[in-house]
């Protein structure tokens, strides 16, 4: 009986889940990243495997694998993307959530009170985290508890510090509402800081890009230059009949590898400056990967252009 009754709620719960995919994919992602690092793999499998099956060859050999890799990686980087978003909405809020509770708080309100007056307000990704802390007081649920699921809700650096100096002061008998208070002004320093950081590093991500740009320039003139006169050159010498060591290595140009080899650098240069700029302009490696879809992307579209449009 008991088996049953876990079976079925097992079921109900796979039901909710799938029921919210549909409603909200990046919530249920969000409980379980894992699960990305699923889609993105059948994804990419699935790509490698018709391209394989099907040989396909669109710029270069092999290109189709180095395409399905890139389409593989678009879900990850649209969800990195998309939360880093979110945590900038959610610490833009998150001062003067606390300014409004502190204020609540030292108007002689409960914290019950105090918590459900706020939770009334608008505050963006917050307000529904704000709502949840309301009703879960109101059930008896302690207030350091609600205020660590809060910041599971909302796991970014300034929230987290936030929420373990608001619980300390708890523990410790103080004021709630001064220390609420010290927590906004907290925040909005740490806030001012990391705005200037960002500022100040911009220009050396439109420095990775402008790089990037340059460098295929770069391949491109290889591409219309380099490539014709070794062509050139190996017919002039096939023609006047040159033997030797000179006229062998001529000869022995493979054009379609040559520009293979270019492709392949206009990609590998794309994803590596993509990562470079997260790194600089974010603090962090994986926040690149939305630039190095980008740049790998256009590094791909550029020599299919060549390939198919010849410029």
């Amino acid at each position: 009986m008991k088996d049953d009754i876990l079976e079925a709620l097992e079921r109900r719960r796979r039901k909710n889940e799938l029921i919210t995919f549909f409603r909200d994919p990046i919530e249920v992602i969000r409980e379980n990243p894992v699960r990305l690092g699923y889609l993105s793999g059948a994804i990419g499998g699935c790509l490698m495997l018709i391209s394989y099956i099907y040989r396909l060859e669109l710029v270069a050999p092999y290109d189709a694998y180095i395409l399905s890799g890139i389409v593989a990686f678009v879900p990850p980087a649209y969800y990195v993307y998309s939360e880093q978003k979110r945590i900038r909405k959610a610490e833009d809020a998150f001062p003067e959530l606390l300014r409004d509770l502190a204020q609540a708080k030292r108007a002689g309100l409960s914290l019950i009170d105090a918590v459900t007056l706020t939770a009334e307000g608008e505050y963006g990704v917050l307000t529904e985290g704000m709502r949840r802390i309301a009703t879960q007081l109101t059930w008896g649920v302690p207030f350091e508890d609600t205020l660590r699921m809060f910041a599971q809700r909302y796991p970014t650096r300034i929230i987290k510090r936030s929420i373990e100096m608001i619980i300390e002061g708890y523990r410790t008998g103080g004021e709630v509402g001064e220390v609420l208070k010290i927590a906004a002004d907290d925040v909005m320093e740490l806030k001012s800081l990391e705005k200037r950081r960002i500022a100040d590093m911009s220009p050396y991500v439109m420095v990775c890009y402008v790089t990037f740009f340059v460098f295929l320039g770069v391949l491109l003139v290889l591409y219309h230059s380099f490539i014709p006169t070794m062509v050139e050159a190996g017919e002039a010498v096939a023609e006047a009949g040159a033997g030797g060591r000179g006229g062998v290595m001529i000869r022995g140009v493979n054009v379609e590898m040559l520009k293979m080899l270019f492709f392949h650098c206009g990609v590998i240069q794309g994803i590596s400056s993509g990562l470079v700029a997260g790194k600089l302009g974010e603090g962090k490696v994986i926040a690149g990967l939305k630039h190095a879809v980008i740049l790998a992307s256009a590094a791909f579209g550029l020599f299919a252009l060549l390939k198919f449009i010849p410029i």
